[in-house]
């Protein structure tokens, strides 16, 4: 009988437009997507990428990353014409082995949630893809962001956290308009971050806050610091500015969940990446 199984091997550079074409396949694209080279290449240098190779080619692939003493299960795609054929489970077998410590946000395609249930994943929270006006918001006049260099930005993170997060800050410092940031509050560092701004349009890609600071309106500072009108972020449900945000008038476009083997693997109070954490 002929063996159907998928070979699982870490992704090699010849696989790239391959990845990309099963990437596109499923309305990935962008720069934090698997259909970009130079992504797939930051999780194969600081985490891990492999694919699933069936019939000399392609048929899914699955990215995963250190964060904290987690991991995070950062991209899970399957060529549409191939799933719901074991493919999935093959990459997970091989990519979670031995792990215990996992989270991802899955999307909401029905059969995303009852796959990661298997390996032992909760669903906990929504993460929220808002976007809106800047400057609807307000802070208090004692807090101010400014732009700073993405090593700046992850030494002050470090500092506030104990979690160095420095190939991650020069990754988000490659993307147009890219930016790093830290939130002051009367000359002191409450928290740090990575965004862009490009085109008069704003991406806040990652926050981290100080435990013990007001979350709210430093993610405000954080959001007008940027320089754009109109600014997008990811927030998880329960954090505490999501609340002024939709009061204010900002929009709910997508969501996806966040789910994990243990509750209090990431902190519901940050901005997040969804790719990256």
């Amino acid at each position: 009988m002929h063996d159907r199984r998928p070979h699982v091997r870490p992704v090699k550079e010849r696989d790239l437009p391959q990845v990309a074409k099963v990437a596109a396949a499923n309305g990935e694209q962008g720069p934090s997507s698997a259909a970009d080279a130079g992504y797939v290449g930051h999780l194969r240098r600081h985490g891990g990428f492999l694919v699933a190779e069936l019939d000399g080619t392609v048929a899914g692939y699955c990215g995963t990353r250190p964060v904290g003493t987690a991991t995070m299960l950062c991209d899970l795609f399957v060529d549409p014409a191939r799933q719901s054929s074991g493919i999935g489970r093959s990459l997970l077998d091989q990519a979670l082995d031995g792990r215990t410590e996992i989270f991802t946000f899955s999307s909401r395609d029905p059969r995303a949630m009852p796959l990661y249930v298997r390996y032992g994943l909760v669903p906990r929270w929504p993460l929220l893809y808002l976007a809106g006006a800047a400057a609807a918001v307000p802070y208090p006049p004692g807090l101010r962001a400014r732009a700073v260099p993405a090593g700046r930005a992850a030494d002050t993170e470090r500092g506030l956290t104990g979690t160095g997060r420095d190939a991650d800050h020069a990754f988000w410092a490659t993307m147009p308009g890219a930016t790093g940031l830290v939130v002051e509050r009367d000359g002191e560092p409450v928290a740090a971050g990575a965004g862009e701004n490009a085109a008069g349009s704003g991406v806040l890609r990652h926050l981290a806050v100080a435990a013990g600071a007001d979350v709210a309106p430093v993610t405000a500072a954080a959001l007008a610091g940027l320089g754009s009108a109109n600014v997008r972020a990811c927030l998880p449900g329960p954090h505490p500015a999501l609340r002024g945000l939709l009061t204010a008038g900002w929009r709910i476009e997508e969501h996806d969940h966040h789910m994990s083997t243990h509750d209090g693997l990431v902190d519901p109070r940050q901005v997040l990446s969804p790719a990256l954490a």
